[in-house]
């Protein structure tokens, strides 16, 4: 019973259900913004590499893929997701060498293209031949106007645009799981099948959105809590809305994980970004295609719309000090994402991969320092940034000049 009153203790200032609400579009749409290009097509491709050992690999995306972002996300939490803050010991430069690297790759040099080239593969396979410079063209015009609203982005986002995100997907899993083959037997060892999912799982690049999506569900939470004693339980909202999030993310890696087990025999020779449609057309038929664009439309809408508004956010306020209008900052940042998205999606996963090798190990650790620190005091975050790091620098030198 006194557990039960201590639970309930952040309703007694505000009615159940208005609270329910707030956690509920959250969490959708922190679902929906980690949802994006590398979550439709890397499960998928863990799937199709593991076959029947799906079940393994799946562990390792599960970790490297939800377990990791959490983390993140409970570490930002702890410091109301400011990110100034949560990288202060770094240091000024450090911390703001850090964000730009970062918020650069998840934006217009890495991630947000890589939507715009999703989108324009799942797309094609309904309208075929599409012109992708018109189509990347005009996703970027729908991204800058959903940007532009950012005070109701994640009202939208959660509200809308999540729940029919998660009715495509959760019937393209259903009919795929319902009517394709049982996976065929793989090569992989235990051990192998591990690390592709964790390795995969590195790809998704969830622990670096985690830093600033966050921040975004903190301060919508924030904004609508109206006491003093309401704002006394933003943590706890927010780590709600996380736990939702990262439940129905790993619902959806399982299911995509399965997926690609399945059907791997007839996608050997299928484009990455293209996996999840031809999926869709092989459990369906036909009837199918559109429900798949749909989803691949909406998912990394979402995503590219958070990422291109964050992004002009830091060019305008700590790259050029307002020195240019938000406008001008998003405009920016989507013709360079526009230019990039036309260079392959091949050529980018590896160029992300590459920096993430190094930079992913470094700040997991900084992660679990600053959580420790929060909750016993030992400041260390900083030593661990750097010894880890450096580590890691040593540990890529030393690969490469093995190579020769």
């Amino acid at each position: 019973m006194g557990r039960a009153k201590l639970l309930l203790t952040p309703f007694l200032h505000c009615s159940l259900m208005s609270y329910t609400r707030l956690v509920l579009v959250a969490g959708f749409a922190m679902f929906s913004m980690f949802f994006g290009s590398g979550n439709l097509v890397f499960p998928l491709m863990i799937g199709v590499k593991s076959l029947d050992q799906f079940h393994i690999a799946s562990i390792g995306l599960l970790i490297t893929g939800v377990l990791v972002p959490f983390l993140g996300l409970l570490s930002m939490i702890y410091y109301s997701g400011n990110r100034q803050l949560f990288f202060k010991s770094l240091g000024a430069p450090a911390a703001f060498v850090l964000t730009f690297a970062m918020l650069s790759l998840m934006g217009p040099f890495g991630v947000l293209p890589r939507c715009i080239i999703v989108a324009h593969g799942g797309v094609d396979l309904v309208f075929n031949g599409l012109s992708a410079p018109i189509f990347n063209g005009i996703f970027c015009v729908i991204t800058a106007f959903l940007a532009w609203h950012r005070s109701k982005i994640i009202e939208l986002i959660g509200t809308f645009l999540t729940p029919l995100l998660l009715l495509g997907v959760f019937a393209l899993i259903i009919a795929g799981v319902l009517l394709g083959p049982p996976p065929t037997a793989s090569t992989l060892t235990t051990s192998g099948a591990l690390t592709a999912g964790l390795l995969q799982g590195y790809q998704t690049m969830d622990l670096l959105a985690a830093f600033f999506f966050s921040a975004t569900t903190v301060i919508f939470i924030a904004q609508a809590l109206n006491t003093h004693e309401d704002k006394q339980n933003l943590e706890r909202l927010s780590l709600t809305a996380s736990l939702i999030g990262a439940f129905l993310l790993s619902l959806v890696y399982l299911g995509f994980v399965y997926l690609g087990a399945k059907y791997a025999p007839t996608l050997c020779h299928v484009a990455p970004e293209k996996l999840l449609v031809a999926i869709a057309e092989q459990s369906l038929g036909s009837i199918a295609l559109p429900l798949a664009a749909i989803v691949i439309a909406l998912a990394t809408l979402t995503t590219a719309t958070i990422l291109a508004s964050l992004f002009a956010d830091f060019l305008q306020k700590d790259m050029l000090q307002e020195k240019i209008p938000r406008w001008l900052a998003l405009i920016i940042t989507l013709i360079i994402a526009y230019t990039f998205s036309l260079l392959g999606f091949s050529d980018l996963a590896n160029w992300i991969a590459n920096a993430l090798i190094i930079a992913y190990p470094a700040l997991i650790g900084y992660a679990l320092a600053k959580i420790i620190a929060k909750k016993t005091g030992h400041k260390y975050a900083r030593e661990v940034f750097w010894l880890i790091l450096l580590a890691s620098i040593v540990a890529k030198v030393l690969a490469h000049l093995g190579a020769f």
